[in-house]
């Protein structure tokens, strides 16, 4: 990292919601026109297949499957471009700037007209307050390239830390990714038993991700419920006695509001290791979750071949 710190590449920058919520609406919403292009792929339990990846310039809808051949669509939040790719040669490029949700969406679509990529969607954003249609959202919103990039290092520094508490999970757990509705890098483990559905209250997109046991950490820069950019651990059916856990490192906290325990991103900041302190929240959240739970102890590995 001492190359790093000599280009100046921060891992853990300074970051506020205040900063972050007012580009957050076009980016957002940019986010999940290019998510909902990925419903056209086949659907995986859990919606398993629509996390976002993260590359090491921004996030990407991965492979999309169109007739006979693939396309993709990347965010580069570096040089703040919309990127699209084709498997038959086709590539093209939008800026990123100030503008309106509707003039974006159109961009995009007319990107991919241009490449021979013919695709509806439906215009309603999915888990926002405001949920305006996409061609309907006239009003100039702001795009900052310094927040937003801050915004992806820390998603990435996220994901490394991820990728360690990943590997050790013999279970079902599909990829870490971003997850386009609610905009948070998620990585999630499933027990494989499934729940029932039906006569509850979850709505469509939750009946279809809350069937089976579950339980999540990972990063959301803000929400309504949770203003604070933070680090979460969730889980679904949360068993009994959870929030009473004592969980690492000590600056940890259970929020009510959202049964989910959090721990500020202001607050790993000031650590004198953010990565070991993270890891350590991510796997003192499961140990506890595990042992009321009831699951496999079995299920965690080492991370390495034997």
């Amino acid at each position: 990292m001492s190359n790093l710190t000599a280009l100046n590449y921060d891992p853990w920058p300074s970051f506020s919601a205040e900063e972050f919520m007012p580009t957050s609406h076009l980016f957002h919403r940019c986010v999940q026109v290019i998510g909902k292009l990925m419903l056209t792929q086949p659907f995986e339990p859990h919606w398993a297949n629509l996390a976002m990846p993260l590359t090491s310039r921004g996030v990407t809808s991965g492979i999309i499957p169109y007739n006979s051949g693939t396309f993709s669509v990347e965010i580069d939040c570096i040089d703040h471009l919309i990127v699209f790719t084709s498997s038959w040669g086709e590539t093209s490029t939008l800026k990123l700037s100030a503008m309106s949700v509707a003039h974006l969406t159109r961009q995009i679509f007319q990107h991919l007209e241009n490449m021979g990529i013919n695709i509806k969607i439906n215009q309603k954003p999915q888990e926002v307050s405001d949920p305006i249609p996409f061609d309907q959202d006239t009003a100039l919103r702001i795009y900052d390239e310094k927040v937003i990039n801050t915004w992806w290092r820390i998603m990435l520094s996220t994901y490394r830390v991820l990728l360690k508490f990943h590997a050790k999970f013999y279970g079902i757990t599909p990829r870490i990714g971003l997850v386009w509705g609610t905009l948070d890098l998620r990585d999630a483990r499933y027990k494989g038993v499934h729940l029932p559905t039906a006569n509850t209250p979850l709505d469509f997109i939750a009946r279809n991700a809350m069937d089976d046991a579950q339980f999540e950490v990972g990063f959301s820069a803000s929400n309504e419920k949770s203003p604070t950019p933070s680090f979460f651990a969730f889980a679904y059916p949360k068993p009994d006695g959870w929030e009473q856990a004592i969980i690492k490192p000590a600056a940890t906290k259970w929020v009510s509001v959202i049964n989910e325990f959090i721990l500020d991103y202001d607050d790993l900041r000031k650590s004198k290791d953010p990565d070991g302190d993270l890891l350590m929240f991510f796997e003192s959240n499961y140990q506890a979750f595990a042992k009321l739970a009831g699951w496999n102890p079995e299920w965690i590995v080492s991370g390495k071949p034997i």
